[in-house]
């Protein structure tokens, strides 16, 4: 499978710090067997995809080539996603409850994976490396924001499992 790593700040991502192709370590939920370089029209489009389809609608706009403006709706996305998690919790029982395939599993893909989402994302990273991980440390970065306040994107590379 192939899909995106967006590197994912809430500072301006000096230069020393863009992410490295071979400085890019997988996180316990995510597998990378190898990473690929973007070009300037694949970067373009991955930022496009991120804004439109990823993130939740209408939380961010790309308000320069590189830095996306929070719109605020956290807390409405944050009760639904509550939602979510206490609906799949309710289907647990003592029968399911060590079925992988079942609510405990999808109950796991929620809380690692809030967004439902093959991206993967590095929020924290030194020096060209970082862990890719999946959504919710992204959330929990989205969090902390308040409207106005800027997400910054560093590299923006293809990976496939």
């Amino acid at each position: 499978m192939h899909s995106t790593i967006y590197q994912i700040s809430i500072k301006p991502i000096a230069e020393t710090d863009i992410l490295r192709l071979d400085n890019i370590v997988a996180g316990e939920m995510a597998s990378i067997s190898y990473v690929s370089e973007n070009n300037e029209d694949g970067r373009q489009f991955d930022i496009k995809c991120l804004v439109e389809h990823i993130l939740p609608k209408g939380m961010f706009t790309l308000s320069a080539e590189d830095t996306l403006t929070y719109n605020g709706g956290f807390n409405m996305w944050k009760k639904a996603h509550f939602d979510n998690i206490k609906a799949l919790s309710a289907k647990l029982t003592p029968a399911n409850v060590m079925k992988w395939s079942g609510p405990i599993g999808q109950l796991k893909k929620a809380i690692s994976n809030p967004l439902g989402t093959n991206a993967l994302f590095v929020t924290e990273f030194y020096r060209g490396g970082g862990t890719a991980e999946c959504s919710a440390d992204l959330m929990d970065m989205v969090s902390q924001l308040k409207r106005g306040d800027k997400l910054y994107l560093g590299a923006i590379l293809g990976y496939y499992n």
